[in-house]
């Protein structure tokens, strides 16, 4: 890890960062109100792959953020739908590619306990993308951690769903299948 972060301070201070620094960031919001709720099921993502693999994160004004190997994690403190602004200044500062970054995030139209990649493409509705692809473009990958949908299209309905308490069981089991398709990807 010599050549990576050897110290993370509050500016991204990013020393010697190789051509093939991957970047994976986990979406949620800050605050003990959005704490484990499936809409922070990004978040808890990279929380659970930085214990997974004995990573410290450094918790700083801008966020949270650890390195290993190749990779670098990040959990930003800005709220989710205004996040964009956040990790291109980080992906800018680390010189590391739109194509190398996986954004983590929730998805109403994936089952609970399944995960999705893709690359490119819209934000699907997502403000959360919506903000990464207004700072950045959109050939970042998403890893879509399914959080199911609630039997109503009422946007109240939803949104308590969203931010509601998530099921223990299948996150564990997004998160295991998460690891190993980021894994496969960037090859850590």
């Amino acid at each position: 890890m010599p050549y990576l972060l050897p110290k993370i301070r509050y500016a991204f201070c990013v020393q010697r960062v190789p051509n093939g620094t991957h970047l994976i960031v986990g979406l949620g919001n800050p605050g003990k109100i959005y704490e484990n709720t499936r809409h922070n099921v990004g978040q808890q993502f990279v929380k659970h792959l930085a214990n997974e693999f004995a990573i410290k994160m450094n918790d700083g004004s801008n966020g949270s953020i650890g390195s290993f190997q190749h990779i670098i994690l990040f959990n930003p403190l800005s709220f989710m739908n205004s996040s964009g602004h956040q990790i291109k200044k980080l992906a800018d500062k680390a010189k590391i590619a739109t194509s190398n970054i996986i954004v983590v995030h929730d998805d109403l139209d994936n089952l609970p306990g399944r995960c999705k990649i893709k690359q490119g493409g819209s934000a699907e509705g997502h403000n959360g993308l919506k903000s990464i692809i207004q700072y950045m473009d959109d050939k970042f990958i998403r890893l879509k951690i399914g959080i199911g949908r609630p039997n109503s299209k009422d946007p109240a309905i939803v949104s308590d769903y969203v931010m509601s308490k998530l099921d223990y069981e299948p996150s564990q089991q997004a998160f295991k299948q998460g690891i190993m398709l980021a894994r496969q990807l960037f090859k850590f």
